[in-house]
């Protein structure tokens, strides 16, 4: 503001300067309303003229924009004109020789004439002689992409595949969301705002040719099997979260629940168990940490009940024990459905906390879901913790600490 007023008082004061000189001519009051109106006329036409020229530069980037999306437009109705006729052309040709009214020629019988006329041995059947309308190989999302002020209306406008990104960005804020609200109950220990829980059963997410057909006929946009991997990977590592129902309902977009019979598929030999003389079933499992050696039988169908060679979990005076043998349990929601029986022999207190924490998470697996058991997996519990004390060295102190050693 004060730049612009400094401007205008060096010209008042060299107008009035130049007044009183003319004045003292005797120069009469109409010649000064001319040069007031001449003076301030001339300003007031260089502050039009130039925003005149930026609202004209403003639009010829707006219709630069909207021209090409236009000429985009019409040579696509050229091309699919063009191919239109092509097509009714040989559809006649085809009912000619197949001996077939034109007007009674379907897609089946073009299939059936294409098969028999150009008979096709490839193996794959995208590769075989096709005949189809344009309309089905062609896209035909057209929709005006831009504002009337010339900005685009999809915010992943330029990165060529708007509704694949808008896809992988909104998976993404989803499980940063996820991963920030674990933090706060964690820290805080307030029960969340939502309802969140994990999921019982895996997703079984959408193949590669049905994610590319989806976007080519929904979006008409064009992806590759690179884009299906990386678009499995952040839907996995999203449905690993505890999830909300709105969270649940977005992966449902792009996969479904595995049922009973395909998640069969994914039992191997350490999801079997065994069933006692009463009918119930159990699972038994060794485990070792150091030099201590665990066998941890996990009964399903349980109360919650925990027993260390005879004794609860009083057996380790220890908090931090207690909670390591805990923590498998905890990790799967399970600590109310399954008993636990436990002995374990040779080490400390923390060496047989974590083998009895080794065998107990393998023998959890029967009891839980895929999902659970994926979990056990990434926390590292069902490998071996295999770290040792490093044994002292002839000649030192210690296993790396050497003695003090003087020059003189």
């Amino acid at each position: 503001m004060a730049a612009s007023i400094q401007p205008l008082s060096i010209a008042a004061r060299v107008a009035g300067r130049k007044l009183r000189h003319m004045n003292g001519h005797g120069v009469s009051t109409p010649v000064i309303h001319k040069y007031f109106s001449r003076t301030l006329s001339t300003d007031d036409s260089v502050s039009v003229d130039s925003s005149t020229t930026k609202v004209q530069r403003r639009s010829e980037q707006i219709s630069s924009a909207m021209k090409a999306f236009l000429r985009k437009a019409k040579e696509h109705e050229v091309k699919v004109s063009q191919y239109t006729e092509e097509y009714e052309l040989g559809r006649k040709h085809l009912a000619n020789m197949m001996g077939i009214h034109p007007d009674e020629m379907t897609k089946e019988h073009i299939n059936e004439a294409i098969q028999y006329l150009l008979p096709s041995g490839l193996f794959d059947k995208g590769s075989r002689p096709q005949f189809k309308h344009p309309n089905d190989f062609l896209p035909v999302n057209l929709e005006f992409p831009f504002e009337e002020s010339g900005r685009p209306k999809h915010y992943q406008y330029y990165t060529l595949k708007p509704h694949y990104y808008e896809m992988m960005s909104e998976a993404a804020w989803r499980t940063e969301y996820l991963k920030e609200e674990e933090v706060r109950i964690g820290f805080s220990g307030q029960q969340p705002s939502e309802v969140m829980t994990h999921l019982t059963e895996e997703f079984e997410w959408m193949n590669t040719q049905a994610f590319i057909e989806m976007f080519k006929s929904q979006f008409s946009e064009t992806v590759t099997e690179a884009d299906h991997k990386r678009f499995v990977e952040v839907m996995k590592k999203l449905s690993l979260m505890r999830l909300r129902e709105q969270d649940v309902e977005f992966l449902r977009h792009y996969g479904k629940q595995k049922t009973t019979e395909s998640q069969s598929l994914d039992s191997g030999p350490d999801r079997k168990y065994l069933t006692d003389d009463k009918g119930r079933k159990y699972k038994t499992m060794h485990g070792s940490r150091k030099s201590a050696r665990a066998r941890v039988t996990v009964y399903g169908e349980g109360s919650g009940v925990i027993e260390i060679n005879g004794k609860g979990l009083e057996y380790f005076e220890s908090v931090y024990a207690r909670e390591q043998v805990l923590f498998p349990l905890v990790l799967t929601e399970s600590i109310d459905t399954v008993d636990v029986e436990a002995s374990v022999e040779g080490g400390g207190e923390m060496g047989q906390s974590g083998a009895i924490r080794h065998g107990l998470s393998n023998a959890l697996l029967p009891f839980v879901s895929q999902q659970m058991a994926n979990k056990l997996s990434l926390a590292g519990l069902l490998d071996r913790d295999s770290r040792v004390k490093e044994r002292m060295k002839p000649g030192q102190k210690k296993a790396r600490k050497k003695f003090q050693w003087n020059a003189r």
